[in-house]
């Protein structure tokens, strides 16, 4: 059974909502510890990276399509691809419904098209939301499943009727809540530093400022260590 798609009020009010620079109320800090990688986060550049930026993310957020297209580029080529940074993606579906739709679409992708799906995603943001405004998401989110591997009604619907991949996210939303107090989109963690969308946050400039001086101080603690071991032996 297909999912019951967002109701005429709730889309329209979810899209009223899109019209925020940044997704939500500003949320508080979530105090400083790290926030591990698991098994269900979808990660961009090595393991290794020295450095880790954690977003949480809505699909419908306007910041975060801003993110995405102009920033998260800048980061790929200078701190990603160079092995420098990790960007770990996470869910946060606060506009309900489309939300969580759009994500289901993408996990049932597979992994190895996960980015491929959100980024056809943000292309589309505006048709998405006008989509669910007029209360035609399912042939909306058809159409971006066909271009991924998603090409039947039967496919399409097992997807939207998955409950594992809604657990997934409906877990995520809670840890984020609870645990780290997101309540608005996008939310970055850098090495512990909790921000919204603001900032230093808000260019690629600012954020890789934080990143460079992040790397010269486990560059300098690494070269620390060095000197302990060499002075011990």
């Amino acid at each position: 059974m297909i999912m019951n798609f967002v109701s005429r009020r709730t889309a329209i009010a979810a899209a009223s909502l899109l019209l925020l620079a940044a997704c939500g109320p500003k949320n508080g800090s979530g105090g400083g510890q790290m926030a591990a990688v698991s098994a269900d986060d979808h990660v961009k550049g090595s393991a290794d990276a020295p450095v880790t930026l954690i977003e949480y993310a809505s699909p419908t957020c306007p910041a975060c399509k801003y993110f995405h297209d102009t920033i998260l580029p800048e980061l790929e080529e200078d701190y990603i691809a160079t092995g420098k940074l990790k960007l770990v993606f996470r869910e946060y579906p606060i506009h309900g419904d489309v939300d969580v739709a759009s994500y289901v679409l993408a996990l049932c992708a597979g992994e190895d098209k996960y980015f491929d799906v959100l980024d056809d995603i943000f292309t589309n943001q505006n048709g998405i939301v006008d989509a669910a405004r007029n209360g035609v998401l399912k042939a909306t989110l058809q159409t971006v499943g066909k271009r991924h591997g998603i090409e039947t009604e039967a496919q399409f619907e097992a997807c939207m009727a998955n409950r594992d991949y809604r657990k997934v996210l409906a877990d995520k939303y809670q840890v984020a809540t609870d645990k780290w107090n997101v309540n608005s989109t996008p939310t970055f963690i850098l090495e512990g530093e909790i921000s919204q969308f603001e900032g230093d946050f808000r260019t690629a400039e600012g954020i890789g400022k934080k990143i460079d001086a992040l790397i010269g101080d486990t560059a300098d603690s690494s070269a620390e260590s060095d000197a302990d071991t060499g002075a011990s032996e």
